[in-house]
């Protein structure tokens, strides 16, 4: 009997292009199937002739490090595979494949998929519900994973053991979901470690939320503009909830809060699937007429430049979140000069985006053939929606039946496992490495 193994093809020592490679007997499952987002486009190292050999993918959540490598897939001359995933995974997945299509037509590098292959991405999309067992050459059952609408971990039974393989998680209840599944039974554990390092402890969410608001309320007292880049999907929709929240209650200044970009799109999903959210949020739209989707306090720009957004303060939430693209950069132009204005950036920036520099202290980068000079404020400001390190160990130490633990999708993976050792066999994998279960 053939042994059953895992081949980690991306996302391994880096955040991006996640995809790991379950084989038995002949039976297959490719988790995740990511594209890592930079200065160029990078995808995972799976040999072309072993594409014909995937003929199941399970797609933990619709973030492009985890989904954009899908329709490259489905452009080679092979069976496509079927895709597993919650309906806000399919639903999601959709308005961000096209948008990278997109975008990567702007940039003008070459792709070796279109339209077509994105439709193709849809249809096989198989979809799936928490707790409930389903075939994919293997037996595999969905856990929510706390990180964005729809996002699941896969419990796989391969080679008479279980394994778990987290995807991106977040313990964390938030205005829209509900913390990770806790004490999933399982022997071999796959899990991210992107706030793994010994200096990753995030702030409470109540304590990172007062510092964003009060910011926020001193650049408008100021008669400044505050940009937020954020990612189109999860990052936006926990921040313009709980904007609208403080707006509300009086605790946050009365300004335009303007949505740019795809997440206006993403909004509406999240509302068309809200049965997958917290039960408070369902409460809220199901006992009332208050929809937090459909604030007044939200609106969507009417230009093309964007002349409108300036005609007060105002609070503008766009993407995209590293700074690489989308109408981040169109504000960025119109506001870099002004003392007055403020730059806050939510999000992990990943090594050669402008977010990155930009926290870095770089005050001249290039936007286009332009090189601007920053003078507005730039803030840091962590709201996550991943594990920081206290919460991976809790999650980790609290999965039953735990032999062995592969730490992934993260650069720092080595100084999570010193804290894991001393009860568990700990592996922090190589790109292409291999190994028995």
């Amino acid at each position: 009997m053939e042994k059953a193994k895992i081949t980690f093809y991306g996302g391994v020592g880096e955040v991006g292009r996640s995809a790991g490679l379950l084989e038995a007997n002949g039976k297959s499952l490719l988790l995740d199937a990511g594209i890592k987002l930079g200065e160029k486009v990078e995808f995972p190292l799976i040999p072309e002739e072993k594409f014909g050999d995937i003929r199941n993918v399970f797609v933990s959540h619709a973030h492009l490090d985890h989904s954009g490598f899908l329709p490259h897939m489905y452009a080679k001359d092979f069976t496509p595979p079927k895709i597993f995933v919650t309906k806000p995974t399919r639903d999601l997945m959709g308005v961000l494949l096209a948008d990278y299509l997109k975008i990567q037509k702007l940039r003008e590098q070459k792709l070796y998929f279109g339209e077509d292959e994105v439709n193709e991405v849809m249809q096989h999309a198989s979809l799936q519900e928490f707790g409930k067992a389903f075939r994919a050459d293997f037996d595999v059952t969905l856990h929510n994973a706390g990180h964005i609408l729809g996002s699941a971990m896969a419990q796989v039974e391969v080679g008479g053991k279980k394994l778990l393989y987290t995807g991106d998680i977040s313990m964390r209840n938030t205005r829209i979901m509900e913390g990770a599944a806790r004490g999933v039974h399982a022997e071999n554990l796959v899990v991210e470690s992107t706030y793994g390092g010994k200096d990753d402890i995030l702030p409470s969410a109540k304590d990172s939320m007062k510092r964003f608001v009060d910011s926020i309320n001193e650049t408008l007292r100021e008669g400044g503009f505050v940009l937020v880049p954020s990612f189109a999907v999860g990052r936006a929709q926990e921040i313009l909830l709980a904007l609208e929240d403080y707006m509300r209650s009086g605790a946050l200044t009365k300004a335009p809060i303007y949505i740019d970009g795809m997440i206006g799109k993403a909004m509406r999903i999240y509302r068309q699937n809200v049965i997958y959210a917290s039960e408070s949020i369902k409460m809220r739209i199901l006992t009332s007429d208050d929809d937090p989707f459909k604030s007044r306090f939200f609106h969507i720009p009417k230009t093309r430049g964007r002349e409108d957004v300036f005609s007060e303060p105002a609070i503008i939430i766009t993407t995209s979140g590293m700074l690489l693209g989308g109408p981040a950069l169109i504000y960025l132009e119109k506001m870099h000069s002004d003392p007055k204005n403020k730059l806050i950036i939510i999000g992990y920036q990943a090594e050669g985006t402008l977010g990155r520099k930009l926290l870095s202290g770089d005050k001249k980068v290039k936007i286009g053939e332009r090189e601007i000079e920053l003078l507005m404020k730039v803030e840091n400001i962590r709201i996550s929606g991943h594990a920081d390190r206290n919460e991976l160990l809790q999650f980790i130490k609290g999965t039953k039946g735990l032999k062995r633990v592969f730490l992934v999708h993260g650069e720092k993976g080595g100084e999570l496992r010193e804290d894991l050792e001393k009860d568990f066999e700990v592996v922090v994998p190589k790109l292409l490495d291999e190994y028995e279960l």
